[in-house]
């Protein structure tokens, strides 16, 4: 099966308009589904999802998802659970901020270098993730 014919791996991060911790998810979806895993991977509009757009609906439905949560409201989570959606995995950016409080995340509209550096250490995670779903699909790929 082709590249394109698969379906890709959604990310989907928290919206966290006006919280450093959901800018940080969105620079990690960012890394993932421009930089590093283009061919494999998207994502979709968290709003368009919460409003219950079909189009959206329906491809959360039909892919494996990962939600990137900025805060413990867990909206991205949250959403893809009440559209019926794909759930693979849900990261929540600040439980995994707890290991690398060092990095000082300088603000929502720059993050500085280290928020920066630390967007990326969730992308790491985010690979982690998908990386999992490979291998289960690899398993229900591989003859009997």
């Amino acid at each position: 099966m082709s590249q394109e014919n698969k379906e890709k791996i959604l990310v989907i991060p928290c919206s966290g308009i006006g919280k450093p911790s959901g800018t940080i998810s969105r620079l990690a979806m960012y890394y993932v589904v421009e930089d590093l895993l283009p061919k494999e991977t998207d994502t979709v509009c968290l709003p368009l999802l919460v409003i219950g757009d079909e189009k959206t609906c329906q491809l959360v439905q039909r892919s494996p998802v990962i939600a990137v949560d900025g805060c413990p409201y867990k909206c991205a989570t949250k959403s893809v659970q009440a559209s019926q959606g794909k759930l693979f995995a849900s990261l929540n950016v600040l439980q995994l901020y707890r290991d690398y409080l060092q990095l000082e995340v300088k603000s929502v509209v720059d993050p500085g270098p280290e928020g920066e550096k630390f967007a990326r250490i969730v992308a790491g995670k985010i690979l982690k993730e998908i990386d999992k779903i490979r291998k289960e699909k690899e398993k229900c790929l591989a003859p009997s």
